[in-house]
């Protein structure tokens, strides 16, 4: 993150903004609503709020564009542990699959109740059978964003799922998003060699 401000401004700016986004993450997590600790998607919410914290750092002087950028570079960092997922496989889209069966698991009539704003995730209308489907029909992410004032960063976050999905070799084939104003994000998922 801080290689990309430096090179959109300078090293001084950069390392200022960066600690400055320490202070604000810190205030961001401690702000959001809690939609528990051993919620296994709020690492969802945790990584988008790294970006956000610097955005607001520098006052939205830093345009949506270099968010995006920060972002891309972070996801192609770490890409080799993406690539580990093979979603032409069975056994790639079965770990593709893992993680939103164990939180709709967990996401209980009493988890509900005690975290009523956190994601809301069903299975409804699958449109091809085989493939890696469901919906998110309630976002913290993006109701927190628009609490915050940069609803503009929502669409660079749901592009970031693009980007995952890519380095697993696959394709995320997406109707709607809540932050373009849809009913659901859709996630219809198949590998890219189908």
């Amino acid at each position: 993150m801080k290689k990309v401000i430096a090179e959109k401004y300078d090293d001084q700016y950069a390392a200022e903004i960066i600690k400055k986004s320490k202070a604000v993450y810190r205030k961001l997590v401690a702000e959001a609503d809690d939609i528990g600790d051993d919620n296994p998607m709020a690492y969802n919410e945790l990584f988008a709020l790294v970006f956000v914290a610097p955005y607001i750092a520098s006052e939205k002087k830093i345009p949506p564009q270099t968010v995006q950028e920060m972002m891309r570079r972070s996801l192609y960092h770490i890409k080799w542990y993406f690539g580990k997922t093979d979603l032409n496989t069975e056994k790639g889209k079965a770990e593709n699959k893992k993680n939103i069966v164990k939180y709709v698991k967990w996401y209980t009539p009493e988890k509900e109740k005690q975290y009523p704003t956190s994601f809301k995730v069903d299975f409804v209308g699958q449109p091809h059978e085989g493939a890696c489907y469901y919906r998110i029909t309630h976002c913290p992410i993006c109701s927190y964003a628009e609490k915050l004032g940069v609803r503009e960063l929502m669409p660079l976050f749901c592009e970031l799922d693009e980007v995952m999905i890519t380095l697993q070799h696959g394709v995320l084939h997406r109707q709607h998003t809540l932050a373009a104003g849809g009913d659901c994000c859709d996630y219809y998922i198949t590998g890219n060699k189908e």
